[in-house]
């Protein structure tokens, strides 16, 4: 009878740990590069931000109003409003991996190998995008992680741990909407379970859901059930809907492994074809084991799927198409924890190494891209424009005549005007539902000439970074004026030229 060498399964462990160690410190190197060259990347919602911390503006109830508290009270007050964002940003990357090792050391074995795994998953490219953007996304990230970790692996049952969460779900309903989720979740989960001190919990985000509908009535998600947000000029029928739903919901779920450059390249029918047999699976799968309800994998499926369903429900009930990595990233993070502990706990040693470097070379290469590039959306140099001197020399320029800026680096200066519209001089694409759609050549044109027009009229100025042929043209207009700051270049209409 062959003897069992009791080193092998150890001898094993590390034969994966050290290649997963590997490629866990290049991703982790990745992430500081970028965090260091970068700081956090800033939104559109970004200024509405900027607006509510610093107390402007009267029309901000469509945003969440918890990231904007939490970074107007003491002591973010004590540092710049630029400076609290990053403060806050580098506060939620070691919470969010303080979380990680918590979790990982709920296991009793390997808990080396989850740490590192995890780790990967943490600092993958969509996820970095979510913990690293001036967002209360990435507040919610955290919250959601620490009630993850709460529902998953707390096995403590007292009346302080359901008044925590309690608590906390209650408090995450004002950070994103989202959490809303948690009500089918937690129905369904008080059925399987039979634990029915879970209704107090549905009972907390009720009364909070309330209270915030009575407090913003214009809410965003009002507002979206009312229909009077902005959809796209052709709309579609709710099976077409629906069939661009469950296809973008595969290849987003695609994207934990792939760069999406690949996963926006799968034709629909396959992806859709692939999305149906997904959720079936899964369905399936939760069915057949329900009494392993108590497992940590049972318990992230459920959450994956349940968090899905309702949001693939909301988007068709509204008519609305936003399936994305910042959409999804709740389902991305429990699904991509259940995924390396099944391949931990049944010894995919391979398995486990060739989609960590699949995770690790398509976001390193993600960093990579976003170097090359000028346009980035970048809070550093944001800042780093709202202290210099052509900050100043635009200020000087505008007057109670001009409504807007256009120009060619918008990211670069809209936190400084907050209070403006900054637009794109000559889009390449339109940002409507949570997607870029390109514009075609007589699309482009048009944008452009609508933005030569505003300038003509007097109503905007139009300030360039890097397009030097555009400033070829410009300087050749008559009535329009130019000064130039460095590499900057401010084009006005002259009123004395009229």
């Amino acid at each position: 009878m062959c003897e069992i060498d009791p080193n092998a399964e150890k001898n094993q462990s590390k034969s994966t740990i050290y290649p997963i160690l590997f490629l866990f410190s290049a991703i982790l190197l990745g992430g500081i590069l970028d965090f260091w060259k970068y700081g956090p990347y800033i939104t559109q919602d970004t200024i509405g931000y900027f607006n509510m911390i610093q107390g402007k503006g009267a029309d901000l109830t469509t945003l969440s109003p918890f990231y904007g508290f939490i970074l107007s009270i003491f002591p973010f007050t004590l540092i710049s409003i630029f400076d609290r964002i990053i403060a806050s940003s580098v506060l939620v990357f070691f919470l969010a991996f303080y979380l990680i090792i918590k979790i990982s050391n709920k296991s009793e074995q390997n808990s080396t190998s989850y740490m590192l795994v995890f780790g990967i998953s943490l600092f993958s490219w969509w996820s970095f995008r979510i913990l690293g953007s001036a967002h209360a996304d990435s507040h919610f990230y955290i919250m959601f992680l620490l009630w993850v970790y709460l529902f998953v692996w707390k096995k403590e049952k007292s009346k302080r741990h359901f008044l925590f969460l309690c608590g906390l779900s209650a408090l995450m309903v004002w950070v994103k909407l989202n959490t809303l989720f948690l009500i089918p979740l937690l129905t369904l989960w008080v059925f399987i379970s039979k634990e029915k001190w879970w209704i107090y919990v549905i009972g907390s985000i009720i009364i909070s859901w309330l209270t915030y509908k009575w407090i913003f009535p214009e809410n965003i998600l009002d507002l979206h059930l009312s229909h009077q947000v902005i959809l796209l000029p052709d709309q579609v029928s709710p099976m077409v809907l629906l069939y661009e739903n469950i296809s973008s919901w595969f290849q987003v779920n695609i994207g934990i492994i792939l760069s999406d450059l690949v996963t926006e390249r799968l034709p629909l029918p396959f992806a859709f074809s692939l999305g149906c047999l997904s959720i079936v699976l899964q369905s399936f799968y939760l069915t057949k084991y329900r009494e392993n309800y108590d497992k940590p994998i049972f318990k992230l499926l459920l959450i994956s799927l349940v968090y899905s369903l309702f949001f693939i429900s909301f988007q068709q009930f509204i008519g609305y198409k936003e399936i994305n990595f910042r959409t999804l990233f709740p389902h991305l993070l429990v699904l991509s924890m259940a995924f390396w502990m099944y391949l931990i706990q049944n010894h995919r040693r391979n398995a486990i190494l060739i989609i960590a470097s699949l995770i690790t070379f398509h976001t390193l290469v993600g960093h990579y891209m976003i170097w090359q590039r000028n346009d980035v959306s970048s809070l550093f140099l944001a800042k780093e424009f709202d202290r210099s001197s052509e900050k100043k020399s635009i200020e000087e320029i505008l007057g109670t005549q001009h409504q807007q800026i256009t120009t060619d680096s918008p990211e670069r200066i809209m936190l400084s005007f907050s209070t403006m519209d900054v637009f794109q001089i000559a889009p390449e694409n339109q940002f409507i539902e949570g997607k870029n759609y390109p514009l075609n050549e007589k699309e482009k044109k048009a944008e452009y000439q609508k933005n030569i027009t505003s300038l003509l009229k007097g109503s905007a100025v139009i300030v360039l970074f890097h397009t030097d042929s555009l400033k070829i043209e410009l300087n050749n207009t008559p009535q329009i004026s130019s000064i130039t700051e460095n590499s900057m270049v401010i084009f006005y209409l002259d009123q004395s030229a009229k």
